[in-house]
């Protein structure tokens, strides 16, 4: 072999190396941007028909002064609807809700909403590095709406309702908290760097309008109400709202037909706040009329 082909030899060598160590970099840099907020998880959505919840009529009336009549709900039949990872934007997941519990009925002038789902740890606190316990219904408003929620993804247009566990105490125990971070509000999913103005609410429930990702507001009525109850290791949260909603304005007016929903649940002892969360898919709810119940 002569002086020239070893010397070609050995930068083909060189040049292979280098493309070797460039792809290996690249890859190191996806791995590290993937892995960066946790571990990501592939999800199969099946299109199959979404379960489905009937509401039925009762002559009754919840006071929530009174807490949230737990025999009552235990009479009614139970939905359990399962839960996923949220997988469409980070942060990406630590654990998830298996699932949820849901039962459902209205009086002709309110709807209720009773959600239930076990959880070791009670979170009712926000300061740094510690997140309240939560949970949301998500009613889509356009009449077309995406074949799989992969929740909270706002294709459309949305009213939520979400109860946190941090407002419950304040509204029901009149417990303040000293400080509010920007990361405990949606959509913000940063590190918490500095401190907003503190909210006062009116709710334990937040009354939300959406039109797609990062759209979430308050609405200007807030109409929704809620309690939720910790014992034995489970949430017993009970939601309440009018069937015939005075603000008409990006929010769900409920009628004697068939009506979609999505179910979220966040568990603040692992971290969940904004798109980190357990989410079902699309729910089919069927109001029926007083003559049509039971």
């Amino acid at each position: 072999m002569s002086l020239l082909e070893k010397i070609f030899k050995k930068k083909v060598i060189i040049f292979m190396m280098a493309i070797s160590l460039v792809l290996a970099f690249i890859l190191l840099l996806r791995w590290g941007f993937q892995h960066s907020r946790g571990t990501p998880v592939s999800i199969t959505v099946d299109q199959k028909q979404p379960p489905q919840i009937k509401v039925q009529y009762y002559d009754k009336e919840i006071n929530f002064q009174n807490g949230i009549d737990q025999p009552f709900w235990d009479s009614l039949a139970n939905n359990e609807i399962e839960l996923i990872h949220q997988v469409t934007a980070l942060p990406w997941p630590r654990a998830f809700m298996p699932s949820v519990s849901v039962k459902t009925f209205h009086n002709n002038e309110n709807i209720y909403f009773y959600l239930s789902w076990q959880d070791e740890t009670e979170n009712r606190e926000l300061s740094a590095g510690r997140f309240s316990d939560a949970c949301a219904i998500m009613f889509p408003l356009d009449e077309k709406v995406e074949k799989s929620t992969i929740m909270m993804g706002f294709m459309g247009r949305a009213n939520i309702w979400h109860w946190q566990a941090v407002a419950d105490q304040q509204i029901w125990f009149k417990f303040d908290r000293e400080k509010v971070y920007v990361d405990f509000h949606y959509p913000f999913e940063q590190q918490e760097t500095f401190t907003v103005s503190k909210q006062s609410p009116t709710s334990a429930v937040s009354d939300l309008m959406a039109v797609r990702v990062g759209t979430v507001t308050l609405k200007p009525s807030q109409e929704v109400t809620g309690r939720g109850i910790y014992t034995n290791g489970f949430w017993q949260v009970v939601l309440r709202r009018a069937i015939q909603p005075s603000d008409s304005i990006e929010t769900i007016n409920f009628e004697f037909k068939k009506q979609l929903c999505a179910f979220a649940v966040w568990n603040g002892e692992s971290a969940d706040r904004g798109g980190r969360k357990s989410i079902s898919d699309w729910v089919e709810l069927e109001i029926l009329t007083r003559d049509n119940s039971n």
